[in-house]
């Protein structure tokens, strides 16, 4: 009889055995009032990414704030949330638990991803074994994989938007930038978007 295959596990889950308790994924209420801020984890151009505490259960969320003011059209805040909605079927996304507005801001709930950047952790280790790159690739490979079966071009990837979770797992997170069934020729590709530093040579 075959055995079941085993999924791989993360650098993060090799070096430490110890399981972590997931935390429940049910949906926060769309009240603004039932969330407290912890601290500021980022900031980009069009708004920033606060630790908020769901007051009634206790759950970690990362809560995006755009100022509606701010240069991001009504239509670039509807992409992104039907793309973080992609999250709930491919594990290397960041999910979406909801998204709502108040008369000034858009808010995007989403999971906490525990494990930091990307960025951050080639900061700490200075450098990735074999292994650990071909992990990382494999899980981001197969995370633009399936954005591209569903017509999404992420355009912002950079390490600062790859999250890890408490595992060690990649979560692909901010698609602000993101354009969903836009091809070469449309007004989507009428300009550079994303960092320099990322961007492929012929761009």
């Amino acid at each position: 009889m075959d055995k079941k295959r085993r999924r791989s596990r993360s650098p993060t889950e090799r070096r430490d055995k110890k399981r972590y308790r997931v935390e429940a994924t049910t949906p926060p209420a769309l009240d603004i009032n039932n969330y407290q801020l912890v601290k500021k984890l980022g900031e980009g151009s069009f708004g920033k990414v606060m630790l908020a505490s769901y007051a009634i259960k206790k759950q970690h969320v990362a809560l995006k704030i755009i100022e509606k003011k701010k240069k991001m059209s009504h239509k670039d805040i509807k992409t992104e949330a039907a793309i973080l909605r992609l999250g709930r079927l491919c594990p290397f996304l960041i999910r979406a638990y909801a998204t709502f507005q108040t008369e000034s801001l858009v808010l995007y709930v989403m999971e906490y991803a525990r494990g930091g950047t990307l960025h951050q952790l080639i900061k700490q280790k200075g450098y990735f074994k074999s292994h650990e790159v071909r992990f990382y690739s494999a899980e981001i490979i197969v995370g633009l994989q399936f954005l591209q079966e569903y017509g999404v071009v992420h355009r912002d990837l950079e390490p600062e938007n790859i999250l890890l979770n408490e595992e060690g797992h990649v979560k692909i997170a901010d698609f602000g930038l993101a354009c969903v069934h836009e091809f070469k020729g449309s007004k989507a590709y009428n300009g550079i978007s994303g960092a320099y530093g990322y961007m492929a040579p012929e761009v």
